[in-house]
């Protein structure tokens, strides 16, 4: 997990950006349990209907089972070095690491609640 003060200064956002992102991490835990119960292979057909540029580029680096440090680089990369800021910085955040959480097998209430930390504004209640 990033712990980076600085980077989380910058992904402070609202309390309606956080819970604009619940989506996103559903949808992590939802990879996730497919990830687990059909293996890595099987996202693929979720490709097509992933909009966000981020999320499917690490989600193709897992299927391609690209090692697990590269894969973290790579996103880590993007994160630090693109000008993202606030409420796109902190859904990358996000999107990392779950990311990460899937490819090492976790499983879905671990993804859940390793994402969800991250909106610290948001009341337990807005989950589904």
């Amino acid at each position: 997990m990033l712990r980076d003060l600085a980077l989380a200064a910058k992904a402070a956002c609202s309390k309606e950006d956080q819970e604009s992102l619940i989506p996103i991490i559903v949808s992590l835990k939802e990879l996730g349990t497919q990830a687990k119960k059909r293996g890595f292979l099987s996202l693929e057909n979720q490709l097509a209907s992933i909009n966000d540029d981020f999320l499917k580029i690490g989600l193709q680096l897992i299927i391609d089972q690209t090692d697990p440090d590269v894969v973290s680089d790579i996103l880590d990369s993007d994160i630090y070095y693109n000008e993202s800021n606030g409420r796109e910085l902190l859904k990358k955040i996000i999107i990392r690491e779950g990311l990460l959480r899937i490819q090492a097998a976790d499983t879905s209430r671990n993804i859940f609640l390793c994402t969800r930390i991250f909106l610290g504004k948001v009341e337990n209640s807005a989950f589904p």
